[in-house]
Order: C-alpha cells, then structure tokens, then sequence
C-alpha cells in the first residue's frame, strides 16, 4: 500500500520584509517592467550578493523569496527599495516559493514579465536585454511562454546541451555559440528551458498559471514547459544570453559516454526525481517519445548511481520510494526520517487550484 500522506492547515502567505533606502536607478528602460523572483535556501551568502548585484540593475524590482534559510540572508540584500524579501517560516519547496514571488511581482502594477532565479545562479550583464530582444523579435505565429538564457555550468565553464523538441522526440543537442551582446541569434525554439533564468511574460502566466507545489522540488520546470507546450506555445532560447549556474552538488562525467554528463545531488533528491517524473504523466499531456526519453533516463541514472555512484543503498532507497510514491500519486514534502509526504500549502498560482 502506498504511504498515507499526512495533512496540515494551509500557512497565509509570508509579508515581504522591505530594504530602505534612497531611490536609485532602476535599470534599462526596456526592462523596468520585468520582476525578478529569486528563491534561496540557505545559500552561499557571497554567492546571493553577487547575484543580486548583477540582477538588481537589469530589472526594475527584485523579489528574493528565502525558504527559512538557517542564517538571516537579509545582510546579502542590497538596501535598495526594488529589492524586497519575503521569508518563509518553514521550507515549502522552489515551486511554492517560485508561485509565492511571482504572484507577489503580478500583483504590482506595470510588471509585464517575470524572471527566474535561483540562488547559486549569475546571470552576465545584459542577459534580461537580450531575453526581452528575443522574446521581442519572436513574432506572433504563437505565442510564447518563456525564453531562456544559454546556461553556462560555473564549474566548468562548459555550456549545457539544450534540449529540443524534433517531430515530438526529445533530442540533445550541443548549446549554439554566442559572443557578448544582445542581438546574437538566431532565437531558437527548444522543448524544455531550466527555470533559473528564464523569463516568462505576464499574460503567459496568468493563463498558464504557475508551478505544481506538491512537487517540492526536481522537474518543476520540466512539468510547467510540457504544460506550456502542450497548451500550444512556443519556449525560446536567445543564444545572446549567458547564465552561469551550478546544476547540482558536483558533475560526474562516464568516460564511455562523455556527451553525458551526470549531474549528482543528495539522495534525497533522487527520491523527488523519480516520483515527479512519473507523476508528470499522469499530470500533463507529454508526448509518447517524450515519456519514454524520461523513463530512460531514470534508468540511466539508475545504473550511474548503482555502478558508479556513492552512498548506492541510501540512493536506492530513496529511487525506489520515489518510484512506489509516483505509482501512487503521493506527492507533497517528505517527511525528515519517514516515508510519509505531507501537503503543502496551494497558492492562488497553482494549477491544482484551477481544477
């Protein structure tokens, strides 16, 4: 029997916790109506300051949603009044806390876009420019939900593969080359972007609405691009644009399959990566190339940790209650020590509240 889930009352929504100070230059003109939702959790304190100095100028507000990080993050905030925190009194999970900023950046008047940030993220200057250039310089064939930088691993400075929808098929391919400046292209369209970075217009969000809370964390972003997809619009990548992020703890690579690099998380994770994939089809409409090419990676992913990967029992368990959980349906936070998954709270941008 799948494991009982346990409930609890929906939190309120956190206030946001302001920075005071002198007004300042917003930044480019073209992107004042742009809002970037950053989420952090427990993140490296120079890393969050670092990153909200390259953003806080490309944009007209900043909005740093903080999942009860151990340490006070306030001291990394630049004391400038586009740039607010919103703390969280519990960990509710990126899609909650992503939900918790967006609603908060569609709520102000003006805001036209909304722009993604994790906290291990740094977007190089001009990359929101280039976005809105490109989203700009799209067309109106149909409409689109989000564009995305070419992500940069900053580690080792090699670009990530991007991921392109091919006659309903899944397909790598290499990441295109850019120089600096926002008018490189050609804008090209892709069938998945990561959610840092990514910039996604207002009016594709209030119709699309946000990100599944009950997934925690993993393909959060994977879910809302086959959802976008599948309601007919297009995701975009801008070769002009660079963000330079760390996708998970370290990056393993197989010598016999060097195309492939695995990037490796806690097992915890792995728990939350397997049970999301399979809850994905059953929540959205994916295509059967594309279900298969996620089911294949997790057996690859599977054999990795297995063969080659630390700590295999505590990842096996973990991937094999991932997998009994996703059979299930159970979704939601797992508990610390336990098998069990409690709700987490919905938000007004959630899907499940639009059933």
């Amino acid at each position: 029997m799948p494991a009982r889930r346990a409930w609890r009352r929906p939190t309120s929504l956190p206030e946001p916790d302001k920075q005071h100070a002198p007004a300042v230059d917003a930044g480019p003109a073209s992107c004042a109506d742009t809002t970037a939702v950053v989420v952090s959790f427990n993140p490296d304190m120079d890393a969050l300051a670092e990153l909200l100095a390259r953003t806080w100028p490309q944009v007209g507000r900043v909005i740093v949603v903080d999942n009860a990080s151990a340490r006070d993050i306030a001291a990394a905030l630049p004391r400038l009044p586009q740039v607010e925190l919103v703390r969280n009194a519990d960990n509710l999970g990126i899609a909650v806390a992503q939900n918790i900023g967006m609603e908060r950046a569609l709520a102000a008047p003006g805001c036209t876009h909304v722009l993604l940030l994790d906290g291990d993220s740094l977007p190089a200057p001009g990359m929101v420019a280039a976005l809105r250039a490109a989203l700009d310089g799209a067309g109106d064939s149909r409409p689109v939900a989000a564009v995305g930088p070419v992500v940069v691993d900053r580690r080792t400075g090699q670009s990530n593969a991007v991921i392109l929808d091919v006659n309903g098929r899944r397909v790598r391919r290499a990441a295109p080359q850019a120089g600096p400046g926002a008018a490189i292209g050609p804008v090209q369209d892709v069938g998945f972007l990561i959610a840092s970075g990514t910039l996604i217009p207002a009016a594709a969000l209030r119709v699309l609405h946000g990100m599944r809370g009950n997934y925690f964390i993993d393909h959060v972003d994977t879910e809302w691009c086959a959802r976008a997809r599948a309601a007919g619009y297009r995701l975009l990548l801008a070769p002009g644009a660079r963000l330079h992020h760390r996708l998970g703890e370290s990056v393993r690579r197989i010598s016999l399959l060097p195309s492939w690099p695995v990037p490796v998380h806690a097992p915890l994770r792995d728990y939350y990566a397997f049970r999301n994939t399979l809850l994905m089809q059953r929540d959205t409409a994916i295509s059967v190339h594309w279900r298969r090419a996620q089911m294949l990676r997790l057996v690859r992913f599977a054999a990795y940790h297995v063969l080659l990967g630390d700590r295999r029992w505590q990842r096996l368990r973990h991937m094999w209650l991932g997998l009994r959980h996703g059979l299930g349906g159970v979704s939601g936070r797992l508990l610390a020590g336990s098998t069990v998954c409690e709700d987490l709270p919905l938000t007004p941008l959630d899907p499940a509240t639009r059933r």
